[in-house]
């Protein structure tokens, strides 16, 4: 949001309907992180020879992770934006860069101690070749990692529409 800086007054004025122009900017700002991220996490696995169960988990993960972080990013930039800055690079380092930073290693960790269970019991059992046993735990867990990302994805979202509705130019 704080790209749009001072022509901000102009899209509020437009026809554009306000949902359409968060919308917009969402899926611009997150197909092409999407690609990427898909791109890296399969060739990783794919180089690192990982297992179906290890692939199908990243590439989960990838996906949930980067349109939830996608959302905080928009969210984060409609609630502390800061349309009077002379250079884009301050933006990162603003006070809204940073909390949006924290919030993103505080859901990475999140998903990755939720994660962590799963993947431990996967581990466990590959290094005893045993078959894996899929347990509600395990269900459960990758139940939570969806919950938590498409909460952190349609929270942030709704915060960021109601917040950019009460911008004033």
């Amino acid at each position: 949001m704080s790209l749009e800086g001072r022509q901000m007054w102009l899209l509020r004025s437009s026809p554009l309907e306000l949902r359409t122009l968060l919308w917009s900017k969402y899926w611009v700002g997150t197909v092409p992180l999407l690609v990427l991220a898909l791109a890296i996490t399969i060739l990783t696995n794919v180089i690192l020879k990982a297992t179906p169960f290890m692939m199908a988990v990243g590439v989960g993960t990838i996906v949930l992770l980067t349109l939830a972080i996608s959302a905080l990013a928009l969210a984060f930039g409609a609630l502390y934006p800061q349309f009077e800055t002379e250079n884009a690079a301050q933006i990162p380092t603003s006070f809204g860069g940073l909390v949006f930073m924290m919030a993103t290693v505080a859901l990475l960790a999140l998903v990755i101690v939720i994660e962590s269970v799963p993947v431990y019991r996967y581990l466990h059992a590959a290094f005893n070749q045993e078959p894996l046993v899929v347990s509600p735990l395990m269900v459960g867990a990758f139940l939570l990692v969806i919950g938590v990302c498409v909460t952190a994805t349609v929270v942030p979202l709704r915060i960021a529409l109601r917040r950019i509705e009460q911008f004033e130019f």
